[in-house]
C-alpha cells in the first residue's frame, strides 16, 4: 500500500498521541471525503463554464451547492437575481453579482475590500448604476433557475469562485470565494474592482489570514468554553461537599 506522509504541528501530534487515534484510519477517511468533495466541485466547475449545459444540470448544480453557501452568499446571489425594482427574471451579469455581495456591508468579501482602502460606497454605487451587456449562454431555458439565468461571465465567476474554494481547501463557499471569482475574471465588474485597486494577490494574503484569525478564536472560544465547564463543575462538587458537611454538623 503507497504511503503519504502527514506532518502535524507539535501540539497536534502530541493531543494525537495522547488520544491514541488510529491516524491511519482517520486520515483515510479524511482525504476520501476531500477527493469526493473536490471531484464534485470539479464537475460544478466544468457544467458552470459550458454554455451548452442544460437548466435541469444547473438545477442540480444550484442545490448542490447551496448545501454549501454561507447564508449571507445566499441572501447575496438573492439581490444579485433581482433588479433594482425588487423583479426576479431578469439576467444576472457580473455586475449584479458585485452589487449583490455589496448590499450586505457586513459580510467578508465587504470587509476585505474595506482592509485594502477601497471605497465600498463608490463601488456598490457604480454596480447600482451601471449595466453591461454579457454574453447568454446557449441554453436559455427555465429563465427561473438562477445559474441558467446568469450571463457567461457571471457563471464564470461562480467557477473562478469555486477553483478559489479548492486551492485554499475549504470546504464551504462564501461572499469572499465569489469576490476572488469577481476579480480574476474579464467583466465589467473585474475592471471595476481592478480600478478601485484591488489585487488578486493582495486579496488572498488578507483572506487567508482573516480565515486563520476565525479559525484561531473559534479554538479559544472552546477552549474557554472547556475550562468554564470545568470550573463550574468544580464549583458543583465544592457546593456538593459544603451541603454534605453542613448535614453531618447538624446531626
Amino acid at each position: 500500500m503507497p504511503k503519504v506522509n502527514v506532518y502535524l504541528p507539535d501540539a497536534l501530534a502530541s493531543a494525537v498521541k495522547d488520544a491514541g487515534l488510529p491516524v491511519s484510519a482517520v486520515c483515510q477517511a479524511a482525504l476520501a471525503d476531500a477527493v469526493e468533495r473536490v471531484g464534485r466541485t470539479r464537475q460544478a466547475i466544468a457544467l458552470l463554464r459550458s454554455g451548452a449545459t442544460p437548466a435541469e444540470a444547473l438545477a442540480r448544480l444550484a442545490e448542490g451547492l447551496q448545501r454549501r453557501m454561507t447564508p449571507r452568499l445566499v441572501t447575496a446571489l438573492a439581490v444579485a437575481g433581482s433588479s433594482m425594482d425588487g423583479d426576479a427574471g431578469t439576467r444576472v451579469s457580473t455586475l449584479d453579482l458585485l452589487r449583490g455581495l455589496l448590499d450586505d456591508g457586513e459580510n467578508l468579501a465587504v470587509r476585505l475590500l474595506a482592509a485594502q482602502a477601497v471605497d465600498v460606497d463608490a463601488l456598490r454605487g457604480y454596480s447600482a448604476r451601471s449595466a453591461t451587456d454579457e454574453a447568454v449562454a446557449t441554453a436559455t431555458e427555465a429563465a427561473d433557475e438562477p445559474f441558467a439565468r446568469m450571463t457567461m461571465p457571471a457563471r464564470a465567476a461562480v467557477a473562478a469562485a469555486l477553483d478559489a474554494v479548492v486551492e485554499l481547501g475549504h470546504n464551504y463557499v462564501g461572499c469572499e470565494h465569489l469576490l476572488i471569482g469577481l476579480v480574476v475574471g474579464d467583466s465589467r465588474a473585474a475592471e471595476a474592482l481592478g480600478e478601485q485597486g484591488v489585487r488578486i494577490e493582495a486579496l488572498r494574503h488578507a483572506l487567508e489570514g482573516a480565515v486563520a484569525g476565525v479559525v484561531h478564536e473559534r479554538r479559544s472560544a472552546a477552549t474557554r468554553g472547556a475550562d468554564a465547564d470545568a470550573v463550574g463543575d468544580l464549583v458543583r462538587r465544592v457546593e456538593a461537599l459544603e451541603r454534605q458537611l453542613a448535614g453531618h454538623a447538624s446531626a
